[in-house]
C-alpha cells in the first residue's frame, strides 16, 4: 500500500495543531488557577483582618409579656460614649432623644439601634471597667420630666454585660 506523502502531512499538521491548542490551554488554564489562588489568598487574609469584629448585631431578646424600652450610651452618636457604662451608672441629665428603642413583648427579639456592624472588641476595650451597659424601661420616657423621674427614682433595669458574655451569648441580651 502506498503512503500519500500529502495525506500524512496533513495528518501531521493536524495533530501540531492540537497539541498546539492544548498547549494553550493548559497555560491558560495555569493562568486561571494562578489568579484564583491569589484571590482565595486575598479572601482570607482580609477575612483574617476582620477577626476582632463580630458579623452581626446585638440582640435584645425581650422574655417578658410587656413592651420594653432600652437605652445605652451610643458610639455613634455620643461623643462621651464611654459614659454611662458601668461602673459609672449615673444617667444623662437630659433625655437622649436620638436612641431609646423597643422591644415588643413575649420572645420578641430587636436588633440594636446599630446603623453598621460595630467593633465590638474596640468598644468594650474603651469602657472603663470593661462592661457594656444597658438600661431598661418598662415605660417610654417621652418628655425631660419623665426621664427626670426614671433618673431620680432609677426605676430601670440596667444591665452590665462583658465582651465575653455577648460572645457566649451569640449577642443575645436577654430581659428579664
Amino acid at each position: 500500500m502506498p503512503i500519500d506523502i500529502e495525506e500524512d502531512m496533513e495528518y501531521q499538521h493536524q495533530e501540531d495543531k492540537i497539541i498546539k491548542c492544548k498547549i494553550l490551554m493548559y497555560r491558560q488554564m495555569k493562568e486561571m488557577i494562578k489568579y484564583v489562588l491569589i484571590l482565595m489568598i486575598l479572601i482570607v487574609s482580609m477575612a483574617s483582618s476582620c477577626d476582632d469584629k463580630y458579623q452581626g448585631k446585638m440582640v435584645i431578646r425581650n422574655n417578658s409579656d410587656k413592651k420594653i424600652y432600652y437605652w445605652y450610651a451610643h458610639w455613634i452618636y455620643d461623643k462621651n460614649h464611654t459614659n454611662y457604662h458601668y461602673p459609672d451608672t449615673i444617667l444623662p441629665s437630659k433625655i437622649p432623644t436620638y436612641s431609646i428603642w423597643f422591644v415588643g413583648s413575649h420572645n420578641k427579639e430587636e436588633i440594636s439601634g446599630v446603623s453598621r456592624t460595630p467593633n465590638y472588641k474596640k468598644i468594650f476595650s474603651e469602657l472603663p471597667a470593661g462592661k457594656f451597659s444597658i438600661y431598661i424601661f418598662t415605660e417610654l420616657p417621652e418628655t425631660q420630666a419623665e426621664w427626670d423621674l426614671i433618673r431620680e427614682n432609677y426605676n430601670l433595669i440596667r444591665k452590665d454585660i462583658t465582651y465575653q458574655e455577648l460572645i457566649d451569648n451569640d449577642f443575645y441580651i436577654d430581659f428579664p
